[in-house]
């Protein structure tokens, strides 16, 4: 018959037991190693949303602030090189201003705005594509036309005051004994709608001096290269320093207000 001795175990920690602590301390790590995660991916969101912000801020800086040249491509590439000319000459072009903007005389920096009208209508307001022309003492007009066409690129301005015009609202205010300086202004980059822009470009020369009571005006022929800008800005003169001369314009006939006059360029 068999006899089984027992012998007393040793006070050891079992297996488990010895488990439990590390078990706790890798839950502790994980929790941190979350913690983190979410920190950094909160810092990193609000870092990314400022970066999109400054950087959205300094275009729209830089575009506001700046007057960016546009650069239409000529359509007419190459034709200064083909010899014969045409021995009958075009039609002259009529063009109207595509912009007119404003200045306060007394604004060194010569921020432009744009003046615009409405009317109500049954069908809500109207805004029309109408030009507002205004000089006085406090505020000049700049005045801006794409030149059109190859060879007609002899030009003179045409400064009228509208006619009465019954189907179209001039706002006619005019002070008869006015007299206007015309500037002409750096033609190199385009003031158009579809850019911002905030200052008027810098006058290059005199161009002409009209007044309304001297019974009109001698135009004075220029060149205006196609696809170029002819730039114009119109002041009081100094003989008549509180002019008031005020008008809306439109594009349409009969013609009325300012527009350019552009007559053939390769007729010999």
């Amino acid at each position: 018959m068999l006899q089984y001795l027992y012998a007393p175990l040793s006070q050891q920690k079992s297996k488990d037991e010895d488990l439990e602590p590390q078990t706790s301390q890798q839950g502790d790590s994980t929790s941190h190693l979350l913690r983190l995660a979410y920190v950094g991916s909160i810092i990193s969101s609000l870092l990314s949303l400022f970066l999109f912000g400054h950087g959205y801020w300094d275009s729209y800086h830089v575009i506001k602030a700046s007057n960016p040249t546009l650069r239409r491509p000529s359509t007419y590439m190459y034709l200064e090189k083909v010899t014969t000319t045409p021995k009958v000459s075009p039609p002259q072009i009529f063009s109207f201003a595509h912009i007119l903007l404003q200045i306060d005389t007394k604004d060194p920096h010569r921020k432009l705005k744009e003046d615009s009208r409405w009317y109500q209508s049954n069908f809500g307001e109207i805004h029309p594509d109408d030009r507002h022309f205004l000089v006085s003492s406090q505020v000049n007009t700049v005045v801006q036309f794409r030149n059109l066409d190859f060879g007609m690129e002899n030009c003179h301005l045409n400064p009228t005051i509208p006619t009465n015009i019954t189907s179209f609202d001039t706002q006619l205010n005019v002070d008869p004994s006015s007299e206007l300086d015309i500037w002409m202004l750096d033609n190199s980059w385009e003031l158009s709608r579809h850019v911002e822009w905030n200052t008027a470009p810098a006058r290059r020369s005199h161009f002409a001096t009209i007044s309304l009571s001297g019974g009109g005006h001698t135009p004075v022929e220029f060149r205006c290269p196609s696809t170029s800008f002819s730039t114009f800005e119109f002041s009081c003169s100094k003989r008549t320093p509180d002019c008031h001369i005020e008008f809306w314009q439109m594009s349409g006939v009969p013609l009325n207000g300012v527009y350019l006059v552009q007559h053939a360029s390769l007729i010999k």
